[in-house]
């Protein structure tokens, strides 16, 4: 199936794959009844890891080891290779692909300033009417709420910053990935996972432990920047444990539906919650030139935040009144 963005360029999209649930306690996963106490581990919902099953990541050895329920390599825990060509502002690109008819798959990964928040998203770019995604974050150390008095505004604090994703949507080649044959069959013929790239805005109230955000300035890279509708991640709960899920929806200014287009997870870290990272996984992607739905079209996406009011914070933090510097 394509889909014509930017004529003449025509990007394949590709169906899900729905998958066994995760049963490897080395990406914890974690649907119904989770341990949500103040020292209890982060877990992460089945809906946001989907085929993603262990990983190990280094950022400071450039280390990336991943278990991908996907066909992806041999032997299954493989280390994919760093490709620097797919980085996307401040997140580090790492891509495996064993030969011209395998899946192509890339990883997203960021690890914050302080090294207490790590978050990754991967995916394919689909083949076989079926494409295979996931995402994961963890954090170092325990969840340190920021400290709360009975001042106007205390307790609310704002993350900002760069937003990364693979999606469904197949790249022009030639690409980053292997070429085959003119004369090979298009059945046959994988694909490479387009990215998109966005800014990322977050507000979390500590005092009523609640979260909600905006993902904007969303452009499909491999499409020439082809604009996509921006994301609202819709008000959810801070648990004990300093983690969060909920859903998102598609924002239009005149659109009052507020149709869910996905969902999102994260986990705070560092001194004082200094840093936000999670995962975002969305079914429904939308144009903002015409404001059409992109059929079949699938992201995985990740952010890894900086707290507003702390030193090198995002250029809109300047609109905001840090509240716990």
């Amino acid at each position: 199936m394509k889909l014509k963005l930017l004529a003449p360029l025509a990007l394949v999209l590709l169906a899900a794959c729905d998958g066994n649930p995760l049963g490897t306690t080395d990406v914890p996963v974690c649907d119904t009844n989770c341990p949500v106490g103040a020292d209890d581990p982060v877990t992460i919902p089945p809906i946001l890891a989907k085929n993603l099953q262990a990983i190990a990541y280094d950022e400071t050895s450039d280390s990336f080891r991943i278990t991908f329920k996907s066909l992806d390599t041999t032997p299954t825990i493989a280390t994919w290779n760093r490709r620097a060509a797919l980085d996307l502002v401040g997140y580090r690109a790492y891509v495996v692909q064993e030969d011209p008819l395998d899946r192509m798959f890339v990883g997203l990964a960021k690890t914050s300033t302080d090294g207490s928040v790590t978050a990754i998203a991967a995916g394919d770019g689909g083949q076989f009417n079926r494409v295979f995604q996931g995402g994961t974050y963890g954090r170092t150390g325990g969840f340190d709420r920021p400290t709360s008095t009975d001042g106007a505004g205390s307790g609310q604090v704002s993350y900002a910053g760069t937003y990364a994703a693979v999606t469904n949507i197949g790249a022009p080649r030639p690409g980053e990935i292997l070429p085959v044959p003119p004369n090979t069959s298009g059945e046959l013929v994988p694909d490479q996972p387009s990215r998109v790239r966005g800014d990322i805005f977050i507000n979390a109230n500590f005092t009523d432990n609640s979260v909600n955000g905006a993902i904007y300035n969303r452009v499909l890279v491999e499409a020439n920047n082809f604009g996509l509708q921006a994301v609202i991640l819709v008000p959810t709960d801070i648990e004990a444990n300093g983690t969060f899920t909920g859903t998102t929806e598609r924002w239009v200014n005149d659109d009052p539906s507020m149709t869910t287009t996905g969902d999102y997870g994260g986990v705070f870290g560092g001194v004082d919650s200094a840093a936000v990272g999670g995962v975002v996984a969305l079914t429904k992607l939308y144009r903002t030139d015409t404001g059409a739905l992109l059929p079949n079209a699938l992201e995985q996406g990740v952010f890894v935040l900086q707290q507003c009011g702390t030193a090198g914070d995002a250029a809109i933090c300047s609109q905001v009144a840090p509240t716990n510097p």
